[in-house]
């Protein structure tokens, strides 16, 4: 037998230089605090090179091996030895097979307590047998006394002391001279494991902890590579549930941006309807303006014939009155002169009658002048001679042949006018139609819909639907969906290579049957849609080196897309140049050539879909095209309102009878001249009348024509009044008129300021001012929809603010990015989602597939029948401990060990699968076996152990949460699964050796006292650990440490289990407290009083000298 003999420590925490001896049983009594437990670190530390302290007198004090070299205090970073210190701990033994000692010694060197453990010196020395704790030079003498040994200088003579090489060999050495054997077996690993555990029951809560501390060694599978696998799924779940994440919170942001499009849309158009409206207004009323002036115009027309008219009688007036005075001055008779004056009066009604006539040709004929004005600016020819209708010396036949041509030239343009007419509706309605499609194409890429065909979108939405109601995930998309160009400048080509076939539905294989099903029901609505067979894509498509494919230029994170998309292009050359297009069986240029079956074509170009910038580009696209289409609608409407008003006036002149007005008043005029001179000339004889005897008569008629001419003259000064008034008028409105065109610019520039970057709200906006126009001035739709847009303006920037921004602001600070934030970010937002979405989600999700299967076939091969061995291999052991236990006797009762399959529902189902028939081992580099192993499994065995590792999976995604959301789930770690001590269920049967009763310690671990319940855990320690001693009983040692001895236990229940460590002769050192040590000391050879001094410990022997008393 190997015994420990003396203890030195130097440096030790408060220990300076210090020796203990030890004995076969050696007791350590102290108050708490006072160093006993330093002692044990000190042994344990040196035997089995663990450095975690105190594992049993207080777990949570912290003690660490820097602490107890730099003597830590209490006091939060208090050190007494705080620089450079060199600590020893000197074991010494004596082997009784050789009676001869030898010594263990380990050296530490540490500058400072601060630094980490990598720059701490740990040396193991272990010397041959004959050397004793005296032969170590552990100091070196100097001038000022003495000081530790250095690491060069730390030797023996004549090689009596090796240093071991690392800790690894430190152990082996150790194991090896103590007589344990080789430190790796199991022996040994047992060993380290057991020996440098504290034997406080203190904190042991069940037999199983108890267990798994004492009994059974963690497992010998190496789970290294399991758990860099296992790290591995779970950052990947990570990444992908951060994913998931952030597609969640883009989701619900996008959603945001709908609705505050939406919002937005409802502001813009109001505030386009106040700009239009404004603009509209100021047109409005130039046009008003304008018709009055035309209006003021014509009167002042009619106003200067009159007063022509006027002057002209006033002259006639004056006329008369001057033959009246002179008639007066003849005498002559009155009867000729009443008739001249009864004649005369119906000759000037003529006269009056064909003025009026002469008035209303001028005027058609002026409207006619204009008309063909009119006609000639629209680019309608229509022609007739103007001056001849003109001339007053041309012939009435002239005249009327003339009004007649007039006639003609209008009717023969009837057709053409209403031809033209219809080409501008037409045209009009043409471009409001693609408008139309083009705004709600824009709304629906605004909201991040791609316009797919409606044939694609219905076979896609059925099948998901179809998913759905199987409780499986949408999984059908279109081709394009899933793809995304790595080189943009082939996309033209890539599309049009491509085309319909864009369109074809993709579903993973599993999937593939349920959508044939769904497929078929929809009959010919399918169109040209097709349903890919994914089940028998292969990704194995030859390509000869020195060429680039087209299908090279096409990425998708969807592996059955990616290999459809290779199917289709395979093959397929990208050329340069058209010169190498015939080098090969299939080439294409960036430009659309294709050549294929000996034919070269040029394929048509087609619209893009493919990537998640698609929608943006179509959607810049689109707003360009519609910004164009509007324009040419702006442009054609001003043409159609110019040639309104020519149509107006060619039906306005054409539809009644002015020609035959023209034809029956084109002589009036000459005719009105006639009977003006026939008028004089009786007024002249009249004037000679005049000049009777009847002066009475005559004076008065002299005295009537005065009065006729002062009317006359009143008439002609209203008259010019009116003239003047309406010129002023005309002034003020054209003086208006030139207001309105200087705003008018204004007013439209602020229109197509507004209406820049959001062509997609003028249809809207239009048709919206016709309905207010009905009942309303544009001025009131300015003013009225003005309020309207303010509010709505604050009601969308309450809600940007309260709803959207808030989710941005959450999404930029969270996964550091800078999009802009409101609606202005809206493409970003949504590029970023259909990014993640269709590329980096199922590139996360396609990486942790394979990650995996990968964990899986990895658990399978090389951990499941590990396990089983185990498992096996414990309950030998337990059958080995039980052996040794029921030979211990603990006063009447005796024990042993109970082992079971796991009585957990889950946790003994995967009991079930390690142990299974069909868990064999499996030899990697062994082909035959690897085949015979593949072909024999059973369906039901790798059934099971997919749900062990869905199992497994499930608790991994857990772990992942845990790390994203920091809230424990209570998900099982990976390390408990690969332990083969989970799925078994322990206990300790308690046997009465006096009654043979037998019940298990868990029955009864509530009743009695704990010190009771305490008893078998001590037994089952020294079993445990002679098992181990009791490999090599004449050449090992029997050393058994007890911190916190029996600190449940009374005196009647301490003394039996002293009894039995001293009858099974035992090396013991305990530590227990004064209200124990009536029980203890009649047993114990050596004790010790540690206490402590300042900073120093003291310790106090008392040594047994005799069978009746100490020392």
């Amino acid at each position: 037998m190997i015994k420990m003999t003396r203890l030195r420590l130097i440096n030790w925490h408060n220990f300076q230089d210090d020796t203990i001896d030890f004995k076969n049983i050696t007791y350590l009594l102290g108050v708490n605090a006072v160093g006993k437990t330093t002692i044990m670190d000190a042994i344990r530390y040196c035997l089995t090179t663990n450095k975690d302290f105190n594992t049993a007198g207080n777990k949570k004090s912290g003690r660490t091996l820097l602490g107890s070299v730099h003597q830590k205090q209490r006091a939060e970073d208090s050190y007494l030895r705080p620089g450079h210190t060199v600590s020893y701990i000197g074991v010494e033994f004596r082997d009784e097979a050789i009676n001869k000692t030898f010594v263990i010694i380990v050296r530490v060197e540490s500058e400072t307590p601060k630094q980490d453990l990598k720059g701490v010196t740990q040396d193991w020395y272990i010397t041959k047998p004959g050397y004793s704790l005296e032969d170590i030079p552990f100091f070196t003498t100097v001038k000022e006394g003495k000081r530790p040994t250095s690491r060069d200088a730390f030797k023996l003579d004549n090689k009596g002391m090796d240093r071991a090489s690392n800790q690894t060999d430190a152990r082996k050495r150790i194991c090896r001279i103590l007589g344990i054997g080789d430190s790796e077996s199991p022996i040994g690993k047992k060993f380290n494991e057991v020996f440098h555990m504290g034997t406080s029951l203190e904190d042991i809560k069940d037999i199983r902890e108890f267990i798994y501390t004492y009994i059974l060694p963690e497992p010998e599978v190496n789970i290294e590579f399991l758990q860099k696998d296992m790290q591995e799924l779970e950052r990947l779940q990570e990444i992908l549930q951060e994913a998931q994440e952030r597609e969640k919170l883009l989701e619900q942001i996008n959603e945001r941006i709908i609705e505050a499009k939406e919002k937005y849309a409802k502001v813009k158009v109001n505030e386009l309807l106040v700009a239009y409206a404004e603009y509209q207004g100021n047109e409005e009323e130039q046009q008003d303006n304008l018709q009055l002036i035309e209006q003021y115009e014509s009167s002042i027309e009619v106003l200067e014939r009159k007063i022509a008219e006027l002057s002209q009688k006033e002259k006639e007036a004056a006329d008369l009155l001057y033959l009246a005075k002179k008639a007066a001055e003849d005498d002559e008779d009155n009867k000729e002169l009443t008739a001249l004056q009864k004649e005369n009066e119906s000759r000037k009604s003529s006269y009056e009658t064909y003025c009026k006539q002469a008035a209303i040709y001028e005027t058609l004929l002026s409207e006619l002048k204009s008309l063909g004005k009119k006609l000639s600016r629209s680019g309608i020819a229509c022609e007739w001679d103007e001056n001849i209708l003109e001339d007053i010396d041309a012939t009435e036949e002239e005249h009327l042949s003339e009004i007649r041509a007039a006639r003609s030239a209008l009717n023969a343009i009837r057709e053409t006018i209403k031809d033209k007419d219809a080409d501008f509706r037409t045209h009009i309605r043409e471009l409001e139609t693609i408008i139309a499609e083009l705004e709600s194409m824009i709304a629906e890429l605004s909201s991040g819909k791609m316009p797919y065909p409606k044939e694609a979108l219905l076979v896609r939405d059925q099948i998901n639907e179809a998913l759905l109601a199987e409780n499986k995930a949408e999984d059908a998309r279109l081709l394009c969906e899933w793809l995304y160009m790595n080189d943009d400048s082939w996309q033209d080509a890539v599309e049009s290579y491509l085309n319909t076939q864009r369109f074809n539905i993709i579903v993973a294989p599993e999937n593939y049957l349920l959508a044939k099903k769904v497929f078929i029901s929809l009959g010919d609505s399918v169109k040209g849609i097709g349903l890919v067979d994914t089940r028998k894509l292969s990704g194995n498509h030859h390509k000869d080196e020195g060429f680039r494919y087209l299908s090279d230029t096409v990425e998708s994170e969807n592996v059955h897309a990616k290999r459809y998309v290779d199917f289709i292009m395979h093959g397929v050359v990208c050329c340069e140049s058209a010169d190498d297009l015939e080098n090969h069986k299939k080439s294409v240029t960036r430009d659309r050539l294709r050549f294929q079956n000996f034919t070269l074509q040029r394929m048509s170009k087609q619209e893009h879909y493919i990537g998640f910038d698609a929608i943006q580009k179509r959607l810049d696209k689109t707003k360009t095209e519609l910004a164009s289409r509007q324009q040419q609608l702006y442009n054609i409407k001003v043409r159609k309102k110019a040639f309104d008003d020519v149509s107006s006036s060619y039906d306005k002149f054409t539809s009644g009878n002015k020609f035959e007005q023209m034809e029956e008043y084109s002589e009036s005029r000459e005719k009105a001249i006639g009977i003006q001179f026939d008028i004089k000339k009786t007024e002249e004889r009249i004037e000679e009348l005049t000049k009777n005897p009847i002066l009475r008569a005559m004076f008065d008629h002299v005295s009537e024509c005065e009065e006729n001419q002062r009317k006359i003259n009143d008439e002609v000064t209203s008259e010019k009044a009116k003239k003047q008034n309406l010129e002023a008028d005309i002034k003020k409105l054209c003086k208006r008129n030139e207001e309105l065109a200087e705003l008018l610019d204004g007013v439209r520039v602020e229109y197509e300021k507004q209406l820049d970057g959001a062509e997609e709200y003028s249809g809207e906006v239009m048709k919206k001012y016709a309905d207010e126009r009905k009942t309303r001035k544009a001025t009131d739709i300015s003013r009225i929809f003005r309020s309207t847009a303010n509010q709505q303006s604050i009601a969308l920037n309450n809600y940007l603010n309260q709803y959207l921004i808030p989710l941005q602001n959450k999404y930029t600070a969270t996964y550091t990015c800078d999009f802009p934030e409101g609606i202005g970010g809206a493409t970003r937002y949504q590029q970023e989602y259909l990014a993640l979405k269709n590329i980096e989600l199922e590139r996360h999700k396609a990486e942790l597939a394979q990650a995996q299967i990968r964990c899986k076939d990895r658990f399978r091969k090389e951990v499941l029948f590990r396990m089983k061995d185990d498992i096996l291999r414990a309950r030998q052991q337990f059958k080995q401990i039980n052996r040794v236990m029921e030979n211990l006797r603990y006063g009447e009762e005796s024990y042993r060990f109970g082992i079971d399959r796991s009585k957990d529902k889950e946790l003994g189902m995967f009991y079930d699968i390690i142990m299974d028939k069909d868990n064999q081992q499996i030899d990697q580099d062994n082909e035959i076996m690897m085949y015979l192993a593949e072909a024999n499994k059973s369906e039901v065995f790798e059934s099971q152990i997919e749900d062990f590792m869905s199992r497994i999976m499930i608790d991994v995604e857990e772990h992942a949460k845990e790390n994203l959301s920091g809230n424990k789930t209570g998900a099982k770690s990976m390390g408990m699964y690969v332990d083969y001590r989970t799925y078994l269920d322990y206990d300790i049967i308690v046997k009465n050796n006096v009654t043979g009763i037998e019940v298990p310690l868990s029955k009864v671990s509530g009743e009695g006292s704990g010190g009771e319940n305490q008893a078998p855990f001590y037994v089952a320690i020294c079993a445990s650990l002679l098992q181990i001693y009791e490999q090599n009983p004449d050449g090992c040692i029997k050393l058994v440490l007890l911190d916190e001895a029996f600190n449940n236990m009374t005196s009647d229940r301490i003394e039996p289990m002293m009894n039995m460590f001293k009858t099974l002769n035992l090396q013991l050192v305990l530590i227990a407290t004064a209200e124990k040590a009536t029980a203890i000391l009649p047993y114990c050879d050596i004790t010790y009083s540690i206490v402590k001094s300042g900073n120093r410990n003291a310790i106090g022997v008392f040594e047994r000298t005799g069978a009746n008393g100490v020392q």
